[in-house]
């Protein structure tokens, strides 16, 4: 017995009639027949009599058509369900990032991701880039998505670039000069990230292409975040590597000074990563499928 059996028997018993269920149907009438008869076989019931020309349903016939209606009104509330999950999804959208996505460019994003997940709560784990590698590469993530600052080749992990990237050296609101170089660069005491963060993995790898070595930098202090960085160098404690979505506000209104380091540019990408093997609930569906419109230009 199956659904397509089903919805057949329940034109013939609603209609009294092969040939008016068949075209209702849109099929033949030795289909509907056939599909009656396989339904007869399976239950070891008769289900029409035929007199005449008439189709009379047997006492077993009506009680199958109780139940029969039901099943098929559950199936359709099922598939109306299943399709209205991604415009109406409701729960908990969880979401890993590092400190730049999590701090910047999802809230940026935030208010037309609600727009499209109006009834998802929208929860947002702050980390740094390895770790939130590590959480989705777990058995079983407790995280849908994960936003990260550092490119990864995890096999496991889908990926998508959501937005490039500049690092750059912050100072006092009174340093005067716009531009250092590289000599100048390792004498300043500098406030960096943590070992595991895409901020420093970036920086790192920038100025051994530039033949500079990290060990050579005065480090100042390790903090860990963009947030603890510029709070240090508004109050005159050093200098800072941090992310330009990070001090956009702060450079533009004069508490912080962009300082250029002549010859070297430190860039990277943001990136989006999920599970290849776990299938997405919902929401995340939605948010992987507008990752593009929502990261598109966020403000620097």
């Amino acid at each position: 017995m199956d659904i397509r059996q089903l919805e057949v028997f329940t034109k013939v018993f609603e209609l009294k009639s092969f040939s008016k269920a068949a075209e209702k149907l849109g099929i033949s009438q030795p289909t509907v027949s056939a599909h009656v008869q396989h339904l007869e076989d399976a239950l070891g019931k008769r289900l029409f009599d035929r007199i005449g020309r008439k189709v009379v349903p047997t006492v077993e016939a009506k009680v199958l058509y109780r139940y029969a209606v039901e099943i098929l009104r559950k199936r359709d509330e099922a598939i109306a369900e299943l399709l209205s999950l991604d415009s109406n999804s409701e729960g908990t959208l969880k979401i890993a990032a590092s400190n730049i996505p999590g701090d910047f460019l999802i809230p940026h994003a935030i208010p037309e991701l609600r727009k499209l997940l109006p009834q998802t709560v929208i929860v947002v784990e702050i980390l740094d880039s390895r770790k939130v590698v590590k959480l989705l590469t777990e058995n079983i993530p407790d995280f849908d998505v994960g936003f990260v600052g550092i490119e990864v080749s995890d096999p496991r992990l889908e990926k998508k670039k959501i937005i490039e990237d500049e690092i750059i050296l912050i100072a006092p609101p009174n340093f005067k000069r716009p531009s250092i170089s590289f000599s100048e660069l390792v004498e300043l005491p500098l406030f960096l990230r943590e070992a595991d963060s895409g901020t420093r993995a970036s920086v790192e790898r920038a100025l051994k292409s530039s033949g500079i070595n990290p060990a050579e930098l005065k480090i100042a202090g390790v903090l860990g975040s963009n947030t603890a960085i510029k709070e240090a160098v508004k109050r005159g404690a050093g200098f800072g590597l941090v992310s330009k979505y990070s001090v956009s506000e702060e450079v533009s209104c004069g508490r912080l000074k962009a300082v250029k380091i002549k010859g070297l540019e430190i860039k990277r990408s943001f990136y989006a990563i999920r599970r290849k093997d776990i299938t997405p609930v919902p929401a995340a569906r939605v948010l992987w499928g507008n990752i593009d419109k929502l990261f598109k230009s966020p403000r620097t």
